[in-house]
């Protein structure tokens, strides 16, 4: 007799941040320059835009910085650059 199949199986979230959450610079973040305007602080992702042309350059996570006014607070990241951020020790 065959074995059954996994009728409906779990899917796999494609990205590991979801909107709403919040975020910081990770160590990789902090490396790059173009990061040093929003260094300490703490965001928001407001949505996920998969973008795979090369003038955006594949920035999927568009985030609200609290405390960054050009560009009215926003900055564009990739996955590496960001982690959540943790309560206090």
């Amino acid at each position: 007799m065959r074995a059954l199949k996994q009728i409906n199986p779990k899917p796999k979230p494609k990205w590991k941040y979801q909107a709403g959450e919040l975020v910081e610079l990770s160590a990789a973040g902090k490396k790059t320059q173009h990061n040093d305007d929003v260094l300490g602080l703490i965001g928001m992702i407001l949505s996920i835009e998969p973008c795979w042309n090369a003038y955006r350059g594949g920035y999927p996570y568009k985030i609200k910085w609290f405390g960054y006014f050009p560009q009215k607070g926003m900055l564009d990241m990739k996955e590496y650059e960001i982690k959540r951020v943790r309560g206090v020790k």
